[in-house]
């Protein structure tokens, strides 16, 4: 019904369309606004709306959206007024707003108070950009439903603002915190990634009126402490997904009682956490059990206790992050091979003892792997990437930069078996025009290869930094050989 909806609404034959609107107007309210219009995007919803403009359905239209629920994803720029408007005229409500915030001077004042009433079954926003206390307060505010917050910076050219990254950061204090847990004690998830003025007094407040919190993340936030996290762990005891990337003030005694208190944890984000030792992962695998995601990234304080201990007791682990993680050896991922068989997802970039022993055993055991990562392993050889390709069939990322012994052997191995391939990263010094023939030939849902620093490959054209796709990557080398079949 969807489909041939949108397929009314956008055709140019106005006899179909006439005849289409007609027959979508005799179906029943119930039926038009559950069935059909919640499903829809803002764009479909205006261009529906301007379709029927001089319409004689008009007004029968405008009776049939009123008090629509849209439950897609809806980019709604909170500059953009007349959006909220146009909305607010129509009693359409959101389900989910996304907002981008690039002016600090903006003022509340363009948001009107009368058409905000369309955000009253608002469940999920997301404000990107330097925004300030007062206008997250106004939308959390208006939006009593809310289930997920996210807030955090936005990309931005290092070129033309000269390395100064400081606008694009979101101006929250403690204060938005403790507007969200005012308003918001139902809240499930919430995301803050680089709000610098964040303290534990916002975090505690959040914990004591949010019990129901389930998800957590608090990415780059320099002034959270221990105090914070503990306070989470006592009274979210629901927790299930916990993330304090670059939080680095955090220590064991935070993820210790985060193991103590919330055993159904199934997401832990550690990466660039310094403090973070083998007590609190092997404290975490003692308690968590059902932990399924485990990111480690530059935790360097972590050895194989930790590794060992996590395989046998959470066996059901699908993605494991060691990148940077120096002591770790092949003793660690051979245990995980032989207890986590489901595990999906490994990286093990500059984990320099690793050796083929660990990679052939991930590839006997865990047969789903998804995605490997293996940066500057430089005891790395073809017999690991030819046993994955082998045993792996459905590989889609594959990172082997700086792995200098890897050779064309390894990557036509991989084309020829793990078709579904999407990303690529080979800059290895042995790799000629050979493997990207046969990328080329076999990798047709290839969406990212980086080929830089591949010195052995015929043209400047080929070692190039990357290619976006793989007909990119067929055209230069069609250039190069005009004869080649692919």
């Amino acid at each position: 019904m969807i489909t041939i909806f949108i397929t009314t609404v956008y055709s140019r034959d106005l006899r179909y369309k006439e005849m289409m609107i007609e027959s979508m107007m005799k179906l029943p309210d119930d039926m038009f606004r559950q069935e059909l219009l919640t499903y829809l995007t803002l764009d479909d919803i205006v261009n529906l709306d301007n379709a029927c403009m001089n319409h004689k359905y008009r007004s029968q239209l405008m009776d049939k959206i009123d008090g629509v629920i849209l439950i897609g994803d809806q980019d709604i720029s909170i500059e953009a007024s007349y959006i909220l408007k146009w909305l607010g005229m129509r009693r359409i409500y959101l389900i989910k707003i996304k907002t981008v915030v690039g002016d600090l001077n903006l003022h509340l004042s363009t948001m009107e108070n009368d058409y905000l009433d369309q955000f009253r079954y608002t469940e999920h926003v997301v404000m990107r950009g330097p925004i300030r206390d007062d206008m997250a307060i106004f939308i959390i505010s208006h939006c009593p439903c809310l289930l997920s917050i996210g807030i955090s910076d936005i990309e931005c050219d290092s070129e033309l603002y000269e390395f100064d990254f400081s606008f694009t950061y979101p101006q929250l204090t403690d204060h938005t915190l403790q507007s969200i847990s005012a308003h918001c004690t139902g809240l499930q998830s919430l995301y803050f990634s680089c709000c610098k003025y964040i303290t534990d007094t916002g975090l505690i407040t959040i914990s004591e009126h949010c019990r129901d919190l389930k998800s957590l993340a608090v990415m780059g936030c320099d002034q959270l402490i221990d105090a914070s996290i503990i306070s989470i762990s006592t009274y979210c005891t629901g927790l299930q997904s916990l993330a304090l990337g670059s939080c680095r003030q955090i220590s064991d005694d935070s993820i210790i009682s985060i193991s103590t208190h919330c055993s159904g944890l199934q997401l832990l984000n550690l990466d660039y956490c310094d403090k973070i030792s083998d007590d609190s992962i092997i404290s975490i695998s003692y308690n968590c059990i059902g932990l399924q995601l485990l990111d480690l990234w530059n935790c360097q304080k972590i050895t194989d206790a930790s590794i060992i201990s996590i395989s046998t007791h959470c066996t059901g682990l699908q993605s494991l992050n060691l990148d940077c993680c120096d002591k770790i050896s092949d003793n660690s991922i051979i245990s995980i091979s032989y207890h986590c068989i489901g595990l999906q997802s490994l990286n093990l970039s500059w984990c320099r003892q690793i050796t083929d022993s660990s990679i052939i055993s991930i590839s006997t055991h865990c047969t789903g792997l998804q995605s490997l990562h293996l940066v500057r392993c430089r005891q790395i050889t073809d017999a690991s990437i030819i046993s994955i390709s082998t045993h792996c069939t459905g590989l889609q990322s594959l990172n082997l930069y700086g792995c200098g012994k890897i050779t064309d052997a390894s990557i036509i191995s991989i084309s020829e078996n793990c078709i579904g391939l999407e990303e690529l990263d080979i800059p290895c010094t042995n790799i000629s025009d050979a493997s990207l023939i046969a990328i080329a030939k076999n990798c047709t849902g290839l969406q990212l290869l980086y080929t830089g620093g591949c010195y052995s490959l015929s043209s400047d054209e080929l070692r190039r930094n990357h290619f976006n796709s793989v007909s990119e990557l067929r055209a230069v080398l069609l250039s190069i050989y005009p004869s080649l079949l692919i």
